[in-house]
């Protein structure tokens, strides 16, 4: 299978005051095309710092990421800007819907952004909706949904665009044991219904459990 993204040597240090802080340090791995991956690793391991120089989000000090054998690291601001709109999907624990938009509106907004057709637009909700399953609630509002079903909406939306990569930091972290392990087993079908690949940054087990590999992270370098 082909490499979907590709990390090499990243080394990301910060300054704070008169000291350096490393929160990467030489970290290198791979996705292939297809795979959930989970990274584990204490609150300040590097986790979240490692998911923004992948998405572009931040810059490395050294090393490089490739989406798709594509370079992330080195390109412009607007350009990484296109290429997370294009390519790649992010989910985090706080929902981040608009409450003023329905359900439907809130997912179609990616497409809305990159001017689709209203028909083609509606389809793809309908079927995005469908595949979470929330077929038949488009026109509610995130206020009348349960954490669960906001969730299941963000993911929908984040899938919008027919992402290569898919993004989560923390997805179930608002979320009862029960709850979250229905999120991550939509994560999984979703992300092998539309052939994307995942990167999973979380604390919770079982998100682990059910990914295809876990990444650990540990001051800033990968350990297993």
């Amino acid at each position: 299978m082909n490499d979907v993204l590709s990390v090499q040597n990243l080394t990301r240090t910060f300054r704070m005051g008169a000291s350096t802080v490393t929160a990467l340090q030489d970290v290198s791995f791979s996705i292939p095309s297809g795979e959930i991956v989970a990274l584990s690793g204490r609150s300040g391991s590097g986790k979240t710092t490692l998911l923004n120089c992948v998405s572009g989000l931040d810059v490395a000090d050294a090393g490089t990421v490739l989406l798709d054998g594509k370079p992330v690291t080195g390109l412009s601001e607007s350009a990484r800007t296109e290429m997370r709109r294009d390519s790649m999907a992010f989910v985090f624990q706080t929902f981040g819907l608009l409450p003023h938009l329905t359900i439907a509106e809130n997912v179609g907004l990616p497409l809305r952004l990159k001017r689709e057709e209203a028909g083609r637009r509606e389809d793809r909700v309908a079927h995005l909706l469908d595949l979470v399953g929330l077929a038949g609630r488009g026109r509610s509002r995130p206020d009348e949904l349960s954490g669960g079903q906001q969730q299941r909406v963000a993911i929908a939306r984040a899938l919008a665009n027919s992402p290569r990569l898919l993004i989560a930091d923390e997805p179930t972290g608002q979320l009862d044991a029960a709850t979250g392990a229905a999120i991550m087993e939509l994560i999984r079908s979703a992300v092998h219904t539309e052939n994307a690949t995942a990167l999973i940054a979380t604390h919770d087990q079982a998100v682990q459990g059910s990914a295809d590999r876990i990444l650990h992270i540990a001051d800033g370098m990968l350990v297993s």
